[in-house]
């Protein structure tokens, strides 16, 4: 009778312990998907996917990376699988990496999804367009394939270097504000409008953006707009290389008259800083804010 009991038992908690190893997430689509557990070969499709996951402790489960994911060092010697826009990846090549986990930004990798799915691939789609967004990614790296606990105090550690910045600028009344020219593009001329990710990154860093009532992300605008709006900053990322120097911008119609010319406040960032819903974007709210208000970041 004993033996019969100690059977039965066993039948009962084995399905428990494998339940229990069960991860399940809601991704962006609003569609729950179920792992057996924690993934231990996941495939990522876009840098910023990227260096969330290695926030989260899971990027030693990383088998395969775009072209563009360059940081941490690890992810650039990873197996390539194509570029960021969904019809330069290999879902071929994503397959013979035999993932069990693939992972993609809803806006750019969601018609994938049924590639994937159709192959036996479980496949998460995630939204980066504000700084909850990433800290969603890295809590569900932590969850799917990293580390719980790791992912929670990289979050934390993010918050606090943004809220540190708060502390610093809150205190300038916003008309005192440096109001900053973000150039995207310059042909045709582009900014960035609030809602997008670098429109985010300059109102964390007190900033005062000249197309802050724009409801594009990206609005294309006029040259006499920037000469009339008079901005204290002009800045960009070095994607735009001698294009926003100050002796280019001076050659532009009216532009030499420009307070930010006139100063020499022109700023380039690292690109991959600055355009990336990643956990450096708080490195990026860093460096604008001492630009901004050095006497604040002594």
């Amino acid at each position: 009778m004993k033996r019969i009991l100690a059977i039965l038992l066993a039948t009962l908690v084995v399905p428990a312990a494998v339940w229990s190893q069960t991860v399940s997430f809601t991704d962006a689509r609003n569609k729950t998907i179920t792992l057996p557990a924690k993934a231990q070969r996941i495939v990522s499709l876009s840098p910023a996917i990227t260096e969330n996951l290695f926030a989260s402790g899971a990027g030693a489960k990383i088998v395969g990376v775009t072209t563009y994911c360059n940081y941490p060092a690890e992810a650039a010697k990873m197996a390539k699988i194509g570029g960021f826009s969904a019809k330069t990846i290999s879902v071929e090549m994503i397959i013979s990496l035999k993932p069990d986990l693939v992972i993609g930004e809803l806006s750019a990798h969601e018609s994938l999804a049924a590639g994937f799915e159709s192959a036996g691939i479980r496949f998460i789609a995630v939204k980066l367009n504000t700084f909850e967004d990433i800290y969603a990614v890295v809590e569900m790296g932590g969850l799917t394939g990293g580390d719980e606990k790791i992912a929670s105090v990289a979050i934390a550690s993010m918050k606090a270097r943004v809220k540190a910045v708060s502390d610093k600028t809150s205190p300038v009344p916003e008309k005192n504000r440096p109001l900053v020219f973000w150039e995207i593009w310059n042909e045709p001329l582009m900014s960035a409008g609030p809602n997008s990710f670098i429109g985010r990154v300059l109102a964390a860093a007190g900033a005062r953006n000249v197309f802050q009532n724009v409801k594009e992300d990206y609005p294309t605008v006029s040259f006499e707009a920037i000469v009339a709006a008079n901005p204290d900053y002009i800045m960009a990322s070095e994607y735009m290389g001698s294009n926003v120097s100050g002796e280019k911008l001076a050659l532009r119609p009216g532009w030499g008259g420009i307070r930010a010319v006139k100063l020499g406040n022109v700023a380039l960032f690292d690109g991959d800083i600055v355009s990336r819903a990643g956990p450096r974007f708080v490195l990026a709210v860093e460096l604008i804010a001492k630009r901004l208000y050095p006497e604040l970041f002594k």
